[in-house]
């Protein structure tokens, strides 16, 4: 599909016919970037968020030019673009300033600027002395094109190889906990969810939106229509939900004007919700989350929590015992834990014994070691269902399998990157569909626990293996090994201030 030539005033030339893929989206641009950009001034986070504006204002500005009744009232104020490719300088940064903080603001009288106010939430533009900078990435890479004619496969692909090209400065939110969670390994837990059409998909940490981009996938796999109510994801985080928002937008197809997919909140303060959809919660069947392994200085207001199973909680556990409680019964979930979740002492363990009665703990993935970009963190996935309690106070968990893809694999997100091929032994062993799992097959590296074994292991541990002795690699390098001790320091000093600092 070629893009057709554009129709905003204040192109710098005449453009030529552009068969966009992907790959020449992205290099376009990062060339961009490294030739016309001071890149000492200018992250590459700060250049994608101003590709994230500029894509959604030229976006909204073609759906205005439709023909007919195919012609869409504007999300911005009317004639948006227009200015946007006649300023410069000054005036430029004045005009992007107002612009932004009025986008910011929810209409309450035009519920179409929703999602509009969660991209541009507390949206700053370059500095002033950027401005022409800003004019040229207008006027030759956005205003000569018909962006709403390039493949939606090949701009939502571009616009994730963006975010993703970006890991060396998402090192800086590490200590708020944001890591990037590789795409593969999300498609693999969307299959062994066996998600559908059918299904409405939350995510309490949504980040960069990259498990629910997963999960709509697997929606439209499975053939039936995915509408826009299907998948709703919260963060903390405005800056990720910016990123989250047109992430989804580009790689679902999702119409400018719809509820945003991606709200700023903090999912663990507001009891018996599992993630809202604007002013309403989610009737979620699905939940998958990798939420935050560090709070760092953010701390977890759970005053409001008298629903938790245990306080005081790290905020891994937290996000566990948010979803296993606030999650409808028969809601399927995959949760993202750190090792220290599966035999930490104290609420770690009032939450694990709590999860094994309460819900099917049938499922504990041991993920391959050196997966997250920046972060030593040994991870794993629990998978569950929301179980009803039983009359007879019988753990609502039969048995749980391990599968255990940690010992001798080895990945990094530059050398070694996981594919969907990694998981395939894992899918095949979990049976996804089968409710049951009586179909399930012991092997080298998938074990069954009863829960009586579990329940009566010290602490309730989950610590388990699936029968493999443990090798150097597992533990990691070194320098992997000093760095994970470092990061358990810092955390457990942080804990010691806060007590310091209540009894003073």
């Amino acid at each position: 599909m070629t893009v057709g030539r554009g129709v905003s005033r204040g192109a710098a030339r005449e453009p030529q016919e552009v068969n966009w893929t992907s790959r020449r989206i992205t290099d376009r641009l990062w060339k961009f970037y490294r030739e016309k950009t001071s890149t000492k001034a200018l992250t590459r986070l700060e250049f994608v968020e101003h590709i994230a504006y500029l894509l959604f204002l030229k976006i909204d500005h073609e759906h205005t030019l439709r023909p007919g009744r195919f012609a869409k009232l504007p999300i911005a104020p009317a004639g948006t673009w227009p200015k946007l490719t006649d300023l410069n300088g000054e005036d430029l940064h004045t005009f992007l300033t107002r612009l932004l903080r009025e986008l910011d603001v929810p209409n309450p009288v035009d519920l179409r600027r929703a999602t509009a106010s969660v991209l541009f939430c507390d949206a700053q533009p370059w500095n002033i002395d950027r401005m022409s900078e800003l004019r040229r990435l207008i006027v030759e890479e956005f205003a000569p094109y018909q962006w709403t004619a390039v493949p939606q496969g090949a701009l939502g692909e571009a616009f994730s190889s963006m975010l993703a090209e970006c890991r060396e400065d998402f090192l800086t939110k590490r200590q708020t906990g944001q890591i990037l969670t590789p795409p593969p390994l999300l498609a693999v837990v969307a299959k062994a969810l066996a998600v559908t059409g059918e299904d409405r998909v939350i995510d309490a940490a949504g980040g960069l939106g990259s498990t629910l981009i997963a999960a709509h996938r697997e929606m439209a796999a499975s053939g039936t229509y995915v509408d826009s109510t299907a998948i709703a994801a919260a963060d903390i985080d405005a800056q990720m939900c910016r990123f989250a928002t047109m992430n989804i937008l580009l790689n679902t197809g999702r119409v400018l004007s719809d509820m945003p997919p991606v709200l700023r909140a903090d999912s663990l303060k507001a009891k018996g919700v599992a993630t809202r959809r604007y002013h309403r919660d989610v009737a979620a069947t699905v939940a998958i989350c990798n939420p935050p392994f560090k709070s760092g200085d953010i701390v977890p207001d759970t005053d409001q929590r008298d629903d938790f199973w245990a306080q005081k909680a790290d905020l891994p556990t937290n996000f566990l015992q948010h979803l296993a409680i606030t999650l409808p019964q028969g809601a399927r979930a995959a949760v993202f834990v750190p090792d220290g979740v599966l035999f930490g002492s104290g609420a770690a363990a009032t939450v694990r014994e709590a999860l094994l009665k309460n819900c099917d703990v049938h499922t504990l993935l041991r993920l391959p070691t050196g997966i997250f970009h920046g972060t030593n963190s040994k991870s794993n996935i629990l998978f569950f269902t929301k179980s009803v309690p039983s009359p007879s106070g019988e753990p609502a968990t039969r048995e749980l399998w391990v599968y255990d893809a940690r010992t001798d694999n080895h990945h990094t997100d530059t050398g070694r990157p996981l594919t969907e091929d990694d998981f395939a032994d894992f899918l095949a062993a979990y049976r996804p569909g089968e409710s049951d799992h009586r179909g399930r097959t012991p092997s080298p590296r998938f074990r069954r626990y009863s829960v009586d074994e579990l329940l009566e292991r010290p602490s309730v541990s989950l610590d388990l293996k699936a029968n493999l002795a443990a090798t150097i690699d597992e533990f990691g390098s070194p320098g992997e090994i000093a760095s994970s001790i470092a990061d358990h320091l810092d955390e457990a000093g942080k804990r010691f201030r806060a007590v310091a600092e209540s009894l003073a």
